[in-house]
């Protein structure tokens, strides 16, 4: 269920009909965000996405629980709004479902590029501690 919306399907099918240029767009999920409605939240946020001319706020104020379906709906719309080059943002998430989420986020970029941890030869640390010596 979405704040101020009945049914998930006629929330996007409101979305679909406006012809409007938003600037940024808030979603506000309530309840729960798991494997019964991840899809229709994955379906609302894509087309806020898709909409928005700079990006979309995920109000989470309203969640009571996230399972894995849902954080890793939360992380696609993540990769979906760098895709698009616009942005997303989390407001009032509660911090276990923050640790979670950036956990999912951390394992999916780590499986896809490598770890980002910054490793330097200690040849290369030497120079660059030469460098700015001099």
């Amino acid at each position: 269920m979405y704040r101020g919306m009945n049914v998930a399907d006629c929330a996007v099918e409101e979305l679909l009909s406006y012809q409007f240029d938003p600037h940024t767009l808030v979603l506000q999920p309530i309840g729960h965000l798991d494997s019964t409605n991840y899809r229709e939240f994955q379906i609302l946020l894509g087309m806020a996405l898709e909409q928005a001319v700079s990006g979309v706020i995920v109000d989470c104020l309203w969640v009571e629980t996230v399972d894995e379906y849902g954080i890793q709906t939360l992380v696609s719309g993540i990769e979906r709004a760098a895709n698009l080059g616009k942005t997303i943002s989390f407001a009032a998430m509660n911090p276990s479902i923050r640790i979670a989420m950036e956990a999912e986020w951390d394992r999916q970029r780590d499986m896809r590029f490598g770890s980002w941890q910054d490793l330097f030869g200690s040849d290369l640390e030497q120079f660059l501690d030469e460098q700015v010596s001099t």
